[in-house]
């Protein structure tokens, strides 16, 4: 098995100790469309940790995140995340709605030690957006306006340290940076995992965020980090389209002539390690085979046996996105099934991404998995390529800081 190097050692959070801390976490949490209401707060739980711990140090914290995409529904105010981080966290949580404007820096200028403020969502701020080199984004409105007023940028936000944005790489160029314990314990399980050789390793690849996925999996089998790949979800459905011709399954799948190509090629090089549904739950409820299928919202039980089936022989299997749509109890089946044989047979488990948490919660399988990455497609692309642009971001702060 051919692996990629890891990073060397990163600077860790017990060097973050003192004044005022910017801390990037990520509360991207599964919304409700209609109600705008939180349906899964794992996330937000899982940062917490980070967070109490700074605040038992008698720091000042204030912690940035993003949620949803503009002119999506779940592009909201992180005005419910602050109340579900004050509830774990035991303590008042400020929130202000702006994130570099006089309101927000007049509240972090009289944050006090062992208080916590949230600014609202970054993505506000049209340069949250954009990607690019570090030197480049540290000149953004949001790095030069916030940065002058901390101490230290703590990195925590793991799942979305795979996009090169200011709030990722730019604060590290101009501050001192480490990473929080979500992102540490992530590296260090991800790290066992490549440093794993000659054992039968499923990636279990579903959910919405297709060319990322199709992107990844082309990467793992290249490089023969997977044994094989089970495609479910939206990302198995333009596998299927494209193998069977059939369109209709293409409904809710917008992709590139670029995604098309890698998904044509994967089928070609790997064909005996890609794994395709052979049956699929229509909207009706129907079962029927993907050639002839009107929509496919879930895969079916034949899919879910000849899936298992694989999985029975899996040292470690990783589930980066559900095979339906799991917000839908009536389409929801393969998700759990597939789950459970995972938990069930594989030595060593991991998910990641919002909605595959939030499933591992409603099945009751989250205390059985291994290790519960807050990063679905960060989780994969590190295995496929662990310099991630946030690990290349507190590599740059450790040569210009640390050393």
């Amino acid at each position: 098995m051919s692996l990629p190097s890891l990073p060397s050692s990163l600077p860790t959070i017990s060097l973050c100790n003192k004044g005022k801390v910017l801390v990037r976490v990520d509360m991207n949490v599964p919304i409700d469309k209609t109600t705008g209401k939180i349906l899964d707060d794992y996330r937000i739980e899982a940062h917490s940790k980070t967070i109490k711990y700074l605040v038992d140090l008698g720091l000042s914290v204030v912690v940035i995140t993003h949620q949803g995409r503009p002119g999506e529904p779940e592009f909201t105010t992180l005005e419910n995340h602050a109340s579900v981080l004050s509830k774990y966290l035991g303590k008042d949580v400020r929130f202000v709605e702006d994130v570099i404007g006089p309101k927000a820096r007049e509240e972090i200028a009289r944050l006090g030690p062992g208080e916590v403020l949230m600014l609202d969502n970054l993505r506000l701020i049209s340069e949250e957006v954009i990607e690019g080199e570090p030197q480049k984004l540290a000149n953004t409105y949001l790095v030069m306006k916030l940065a002058p007023l901390f101490n230290y940028f703590i990195l925590d936000a793991f799942a979305t340290a795979h996009r090169s944005q200011p709030s990722i790489v730019g604060f590290p160029y101009v501050l001192p940076s480490c990473m929080g314990l979500i992102m540490e314990s992530e590296v260090n399980a991800l790290g066992k995992v490549l440093n794993t050789k000659g054992v039968s390793t499923v990636l279990i690849a579903g959910g919405a965020k297709v060319p990322e996925t199709v992107k990844t999996i082309k990467a793992l089998l290249s490089k023969g980090l997977v044994s094989k790949v089970l495609v479910g979800g939206l990302v198995g459905n333009l596998f299927l389209a494209l193998r069977h011709g059939n369109n209709k399954l293409m409904n809710g799948v917008k992709v590139g002539q670029d995604t098309i190509n890698d998904v044509l090629d994967t089928m070609k090089l790997f064909n005996d390690k890609v794994i395709l549904p052979v049956d699929v739950v229509q909207s009706d409820g129907e079962v029927a085979e993907p050639a002839v299928a009107q929509s496919s919202l879930d895969i079916g039980p034949a899919t879910i046996e000849l899936f298992n089936s694989h999985l029975t022989s899996a040292e470690i299997a990783i589930m980066t996105g559900p095979m339906g749509l799991v917000e839908n109890d009536k389409y929801s089946r393969g998700t759990m099934e597939v789950m459970k044989s995972m938990v069930d047979n594989a030595q060593f488990t991991v998910i990641g991404g919002g909605h595959t948490i939030m499933s591992a919660r409603k099945f009751g399988l989250i205390n059985r998995i291994s290790h519960i990455s807050t990063g679905g497609r960060a989780f994969i692309q590190f295995l496929a390529d662990p310099y991630l642009p946030g690990i290349k971001a507190l590599e740059i702060s450790r040569s210009r800081f640390w050393v």
